[in-house]
C-alpha cells in the first residue's frame, strides 16, 4: 500500500444531500454560525416575533419582562434609555 491509497482512507467524502443542490451547497458562508442563521432564519424570526408579541400583549417590557408603561412596549427604565438612544441617533 502506498501513501496515496493510505491517505484516501482518511479523506472526507461529500454527503449526498450536499451534491443535490440544497441551500447549504449553493452558497459559501463565512462560518458555521452565519450558515446556521441563513438556513434557519424563517424559524428564528418567527420565534423572536412570537416572544415579542406575547410579552407586549401581556403588558410586559419586551427587554426585561418588567411591567411596561401603558401603550408602550418598554418599562420605565428602558423607555428612558430608548429616548436617550433616539436623541443621540437623531443628533440632538
Amino acid at each position: 500500500m502506498n501513501i496515496k491509497e493510505w491517505l484516501k482512507k482518511f479523506k472526507r467524502e461529500e454527503k449526498p444531500e450536499e451534491k443535490s443542490g440544497d441551500k447549504s451547497a449553493d452558497k459559501n458562508y463565512a462560518n458555521r454560525f452565519v450558515k446556521f442563521y441563513h438556513l434557519n432564519k424563517e424559524r428564528l424570526n418567527k420565534e423572536r416575533r412570537s416572544g415579542y408579541d406575547g410579552r407586549r400583549e401581556k403588558g410586559m417590557c419586551v427587554r426585561c419582562r418588567q411591567k411596561s408603561l401603558p401603550g408602550i412596549v418598554f418599562c420605565e427604565y428602558h423607555q428612558s434609555k430608548q429616548k436617550e438612544y433616539n436623541a443621540k441617533a437623531r443628533g440632538k
